[in-house]
């Protein structure tokens, strides 16, 4: 009885994990993190000045690679040609999303666009209610007293401002062949007179001055086309919304108007959606006022980043997600491509921006273009002094660097400073450098100020300049610069990463598509459930009752499988990719010869004559051993793959490796303990036709007969 508890008890723990893992994907906390082709990402081109060494940039290259890593980003794709690096990386972020159970009552177009969400229902009917139209001016045109355009603008205020800036001057004879540096003449008062735009265009002539000027005084200005938008109704007039005719009013020098009152619809929050505008027909823009309700929303996806910080909520995941992806990626992107170059330099001179000295204080390797030279680059610049600013402004003159980029061991963003409030990046020196920093600290305690001062520098900006009160020994340092805890902590990111070696600029960042799309990604999942399933009918035919078995057990690897990956993608940023998909592929034909190894071993003792109750024990203990070679030799090739491969191809060697490991826990805590039970029930065992005695001696039974015939 109490072998039998523990059998229940395996069972029961493994359908808690399913059905917990099940519950994550309904709610969705538990969901796989894609990679570049299956959902695509960004792509950043870095370039390196011309002549750069290859070996160089290989160095840079490994650098990035080790700063991508560190933010959890799962097989960035990575690529040196020549003097330019191209970084591809997945759509991803270290921020999570979290479903909040928080009611709101939102305002949804008919498309299903969010305009806006409010916290009651009131407050979402009254901004739903001053939903109205007013008409926008597309193009405004000039119309003399016959009504022909003489100008068009984008609005009536350009337009407006065009009449009144408008002169009557007698007409230009137009010359032939001007000579040049000459200047057209006027012609005589006879010739006539012209209406002349601000720009000196000649718009229009008459025989008369007093004929222009009657023409000047008659002109108007006209709405010649004009669209319709949605709006709150602010500073609106019910004439402007009622009267199709009617535009808003504009002057050249419009009078003060009071501020519009606040609304109720500027008091929504979550909008995912602007209002719809510049919509073509009237009717068109109140039929979207009149396809717009009330929808009642029982749950936010939040945006949370890793250090806790909110970054909005929407009331749908997949804007979320975009807001996730998004912050991720530029977070990301100002990191990768950042030089990380720290310097120690002792200060000769500050010239703050007032000081007559200020202007003949020039600064070293001021542009980005002075920046990609030879004798700018930071080896050149180590051994020189130079002059560079702090953010304030003010300029240092610095003596040449005793600490330079690969001299830090180890840096970590941790809260402290003077305040005990303030994040600042604690770094410890190689042992190499400890010796110069201690020698230059020892110098510094002695000078007058500001030469008592040690710069630390980060990619040619003072961070801060500390004065040495005594001989630092130790090694260690602290970077302060009223940093925010991520600024912190990626600054100890790069400088953990190893400084690029070479200063690269950013030419481009672009969107990457994925190169599968969500829609085949969906089409491989509905064929691997084909596939699942007509290995089912196979294994219902060929082993009836067991068959069933096989088949839960295989369901539960796979729920678990996609639970552990999804759960990498949360800890690790570990990102799915096709090929991982391949090694979930394969690992599911291996969980299945799993149970056929069992099942053929049960035949064989049941063809021995035990019964199925005495066969089960010795066939499943005899069948572990060839199972538990199988899932160690594929481990063994999993890990070597992944250790000696590169890109996509770890991904493959991963899931390979997880998903071969996650059978040999399914097949001893559901198969063995679901068999055995089976085992155990007569009844089940001699089910006619489909109990364990059907699926398997039936062959044996069939050979007794024909032996007997």
């Amino acid at each position: 009885m109490r072998r039998t508890r523990g059998l229940w008890a395996s069972i029961i723990f493994v359908l808690v994990l399913t059905l917990a893992s099940l519950i994550g994907f309904a709610t969705g906390a538990l969901e796989p993190i894609l990679g570049l082709d299956l959902e695509g990402g960004v792509s950043v081109t870095l370039s390196a000045p011309d002549g750069t060494p290859a070996e160089v940039m290989e160095r840079a290259r490994t650098n990035i690679s080790n700063r991508v890593d560190a933010f959890g980003v799962g097989e960035p794709d990575i690529a040196v040609s020549g003097s330019t690096i191209e970084v591809q990386i997945p759509g991803l972020s270290q921020a999570t999303i979290e479903q909040r159970a928080e009611t709101r009552y939102c305002l949804v177009g008919p498309d299903g666009e969010n305009y806006g969400c409010a916290p009651s229902l009131r407050a979402a009917e009254d901004a739903l209610a001053e939903l109205t139209v007013v008409p926008q001016v597309a193009e405004a045109c000039l119309v003399d007293p016959d009504g022909e355009q003489l100008e068009c603008f984008a609005t009536e205020e350009l337009a407006e401002a065009s009449k009144a800036a408008i002169t009557v001057a007698p007409r230009v004879a137009a010359t032939p062949s001007p000579t040049p540096g000459s200047s057209p003449s006027p012609a005589s008062d006879e010739e006539g007179f012209c209406l002349v735009s601000a720009a000196g265009e000649q718009l229009d002539c008459f025989p008369t001055r007093k004929e222009a000027q009657a023409a000047q005084e008659a002109l108007e200005v006209e709405v010649t086309e004009q669209s319709y938008c949605v709006t709150d109704g602010a500073g609106t007039s019910e004439e402007a919304e009622e009267s199709p005719s009617a535009t808003p009013s504009a002057s050249v020098s419009p009078s003060p108007s009071p501020t519009p009152e606040a609304t109720a619809f500027a008091g929504l929050s979550l909008a995912a959606n602007d209002l719809p505008c510049g919509v073509a027909s009237r009717d068109d823009a109140r039929s979207a006022i009149g396809g717009t309700q009330v929808q009642t929303v029982d749950s936010l996806a939040c945006v949370v980043s890793s250090a806790g910080e909110s970054l909005g909520c929407f009331i749908d995941r997949a804007s979320a997600e975009e807001r996730r992806r998004s912050t991720g990626q530029q977070r990301l992107l100002d990191v990768i491509g950042q030089t990380a170059r720290l310097e120690e330099r002792p200060v000769l001179a500050i010239v703050p921006p007032g000081d007559p000295a200020y202007a003949t204080t020039p600064v070293t390797c001021p542009t980005d273009e002075d920046r990609q030279t030879k004798e700018c680059s930071f080896a050149a610049l180590e051994d020189q002094e130079v002059v560079y600013e702090d953010e304030a402004g003010n300029r240092y003159r610095l003596a040449p660097a005793i600490i330079a980029g690969g001299d830090v061991a180890e840096a970590n963003a941790i809260l402290g400073g003077a305040t005990g409030s303030e994040w600042t990046v604690n770094f410890q020196l190689t042992s190499d450098a400890a010796g110069r920093f201690a020698d230059a600290t020892t110098t510094a305690v002695s000078l007058p100020p500001p030469q008592n001062q040690i710069a630390i520098v980060v990619d040619r900006v003072v961070i801060s300049s500390p004065t040495v009160q005594s001989p630092i020994t130790g090694g260690t340092g602290e970077i302060t610069g009223g940093f925010t805890e991520p600024e912190a902590r990626d600054l100890a990111t790069v400088l953990n990463a190893g400084a690029l070696p070479v200063e690269l600029t950013r030419q481009q960042v672009q969107t990457v598509s994925p190169t599968l799309g969500s829609e085949s990604l969906r089409q491989g999942i509905v064929a691997g459930l084909v596939g699942l399933a007509l290995l089912f009918l196979y294994l219902l035919f060929y082993y009836r009752l067991l068959g069933i078995v096989a088949w839960f057990g295989m369901s539960i690897w796979a729920i678990l499988a996609v639970a552990l990956i999804s759960l990498a993608g949360i800890q690790f940023g570990y990102a799915l990719t096709l090929a991982g998909v391949a090694g979930l592929v394969i690992s599911l034909g291996v969980t299945a010869d799993s149970y056929i190894v069992f099942f053929e071993r049960l035949k064989d003792e049941v063809r021995g004559g035990k019964t199925a109750r005495a066969a089960v024990q010795p066939a499943f203990a005899r069948s572990y051993k060839t199972i538990i070679a199988a899932d160690v030799v594929a481990g063994i090739a999993a890990v070597v793959l992944y250790l000696t491969a590169v890109s996509s191809v770890r991904g493959f060697a991963l899931t390979l490796g997880v998903a071969t490991l996650l059978d040999l826990f399914v097949v001893w805590f559901f198969k063995r303990p679901t068999v055995f039970l089976l085992a155990r029930n007569q009844r089940l065992v001699s089910l006619k036709g489909f109990g364990l005695e059907a699926g398997v001696a039936g062959e044996a039974d069939d050979a007794a007969e024909g032996a007997g015939a």
